[in-house]
C-alpha cells in the first residue's frame, strides 16, 4: 500500500467512498442523505493538500482521510473501503495522518468519531476529550484527541 495526496480529479469517487464506508455500518438512506454534505470532498480541500489516499498494490483506492486546520487542527475524515475494513489500513492512515499533522507543527488531531468507530480511535491511544453535535444528524458525537508526538 501507498499513501499519496489526493488530486482535484478524485473528489468524485473520494465521496462516493466516503459514503459507502459509512453505509457499511448499517446506516439508512435518509440517513445517509443527511449525512452526503459533511461526506463530500471538494476540490478546494484537495487544493491546499488536506487530502491523502491509499492505493493497494495495484493501485485501486482503498482508503483516504482529510485533515482540517479550522478552528482547530483535526482529522476531519477517514474512510476505508468497505472491502478492505480490518486490514489494518485505517490505522496506517491514522499514523499518516499524525505524521503529517506533527510536520505542520500541529501538536494534535481533534476527532469527531462516529459511535462505530469510538473504540478503533481508542485502541490507536485517542482521548476522549467532549463532545459534538453532528451539523447533519444531530446526534452527539464523541470527541477525541490524538498528540502527533
Amino acid at each position: 500500500m501507498r499513501i499519496r495526496v489526493g488530486a482535484a480529479s478524485e473528489v468524485l469517487e473520494l465521496s462516493a467512498l466516503a459514503l459507502e464506508s459509512k453505509r457499511y455500518w448499517g446506516y439508512d438512506d435518509d440517513f445517509m442523505e443527511r449525512c452526503r454534505p459533511e461526506l463530500t470532498v471538494v476540490e478546494h480541500d484537495v487544493d491546499r493538500g488536506m487530502v491523502f489516499v491509499a492505493e493497494n498494490d495495484v493501485g485501486e483506492l482503498v482508503g483516504f482521510y482529510m485533515l482540517g486546520d479550522s478552528p482547530r487542527p483535526e482529522l476531519s475524515m477517514l474512510f476505508v473501503s468497505p472491502g478492505a475494513i480490518g486490514q489494518g489500513i485505517g490505522e496506517v492512515l491514522v499514523r499518516d495522518a499524525l505524521s503529517v499533522a506533527n510536520s505542520r507543527g500541529w501538536e494534535s488531531l481533534v476527532i469527531e468519531s462516529d459511535p462505530f468507530a469510538a473504540s478503533f480511535y481508542e485502541h490507536l491511544g485517542a482521548t476522549l476529550v467532549g463532545a459534538s453535535r453532528s451539523a447533519s444528524t444531530g446526534r452527539t458525537l464523541a470527541l477525541y484527541e490524538l498528540n502527533t508526538g
